[in-house]
């Protein structure tokens, strides 16, 4: 879809266009859910909180004032769901028990390097602010700029966030660097 038949069904829906709406949330759907997948670790949690996001999006679309800002804005509402989740979470959640911990009979066969598992189990180990940045950078295909201006940090700091983020994840997942030659 281009800019401007994108700009103009978030100015639909800015005006109450259910439909437009449903439209914008189906072009970006998997990106939401892959993003809440990777800092809560569940699929059902992810779910949820993509589904809470967008309900909260939809009954406050009438305040976005720029059309451009559509997706940041709704990943930003995505992020604070995500928080109280993650504050959940610390109360009492048994990671263990959630991620199969002691059943790796039962866990299915992977095809591929790494199993999903692993990669999210990856992810849940990084601090929050890197899990943020690069789940955005890599998941969401948001530039260091855009990620700076979603979670107020600096670009500098995004940036570094994003690279120590990958540097953990390669140890976390133990994948060697190719060296080009």
């Amino acid at each position: 879809m281009n800019r401007r038949t994108r700009a103009g069904l978030v100015e639909r829906a800015v005006k109450g266009d259910a439909k437009a709406f449903a439209e914008l949330y189906s072009g970006i759907y998997k990106k939401l859910y892959y993003y809440a997948l990777a800092n809560l670790g569940s699929s059902e949690d992810a779910a949820d909180a993509v589904q809470d996001a967008v309900l909260d999006a939809f009954d406050s679309i009438g305040g976005l004032k720029n059309a451009a800002a559509f997706d940041s804005w709704l990943f930003s509402i995505l992020s604070a769901r995500i928080k109280r989740k993650q504050a959940e979470y610390v109360q009492g959640r048994n990671f263990g028990a959630e991620l199969g911990e002691g059943k790796e009979n039962d866990l299915p066969a992977e095809d591929g390097a790494f199993s999903q598992c692993e990669i999210v189990e990856g992810f849940s180990q990084l601090e929050e602010k890197q899990r943020l940045c690069l789940s955005l950078y890599t998941i969401g295909g948001y530039r260091t700029g855009e990620i700076a201006e979603m979670t107020g940090l600096r670009p500098s700091t995004v940036r570094s966030l994003i690279s120590r983020g990958r540097k953990k994840l390669r140890e976390i997942l133990d994948i060697k660097k190719e060296v080009k030659k």
